[in-house]
């Protein structure tokens, strides 16, 4: 009987031992990536400037109308402050506010070339999401991701101001001249030439006649 009983005991002092040691292993390696996701935080916090540009006169009053984008705006400009469980869920509404940004271009810019640029900048913020759903996020790629954003949303602008300096280019010297040429010779190709010829015959004959003295 003293035999099962130290068997028994054996037996569960061994799963003891081996339970806390497992637990023991994990809350080390929660330590760990919240040590290192400590790191990553500040080093993510120096880096997270995301600029919006100066625009034109035109170029803001049509973007500040276009609600969509006056809400993406906002949101990249509230910086988080707290920890990577901040950062993580403004990439979270940063991803939700974008998703549909290349539906909803205002006609004024809606444009490929505009929608483009829309699509790339949000493929970038969906590549940010990835990293932050990592255990421990790489701050390098982070950074790096944060550059090419500001890069994106620079060359949306830029597309947009092309937009408006093309639409103010007056109408080139000489072209209505040519466009009224064009004009002239599309509607004379249309006319019949026979026609025309005969017309003048019968009118030559019609003349000669009412010449001719009366016998």
């Amino acid at each position: 009987m003293n035999f099962f009983k130290i068997l028994i005991l054996s037996v569960f002092s061994g799963f003891l031992f081996f339970s806390c040691k497992d637990n023991e292993e994990q809350l080390l390696l929660v330590q760990k990536m919240e040590k290192k996701n400590r790191e990553s935080f500040d080093q993510i916090n120096k880096a997270w400037l995301l600029n919006i540009p100066n625009a034109s006169v035109e170029v803001s009053s049509v973007l500040n109308q276009w609600k969509e984008w006056q809400s993406f705006e906002q949101e990249i400009k509230q910086k988080p402050k707290s920890s990577i469980s901040a950062f993580k869920q403004k990439v979270l509404n940063l991803v939700s506010k974008s998703d549909s940004l290349h539906l909803s271009v205002p006609s004024r810019f809606n444009k490929p070339q505009v929608r483009s640029r829309i699509v790339a900048l949000q493929t970038k913020i969906l590549a940010l999401d990835t990293y932050f759903s990592l255990d421990i996020v790489p701050h390098e790629k982070v950074e790096d991701l944060i550059k090419a954003i500001n890069k994106e949303m620079t060359a949306f602008y830029m597309q947009c101001e092309e937009i408006v300096v093309k639409s103010r280019i007056p109408t080139e010297i000489g072209e209505p001249r040519i466009i009224s040429v064009s004009d002239t010779t599309r509607n004379a190709k249309a006319i019949n030439f026979d026609d025309l010829e005969q017309k003048e015959i019968l009118e030559k004959d019609k003349k000669t006649v009412l010449k001719k003295p009366n016998n």
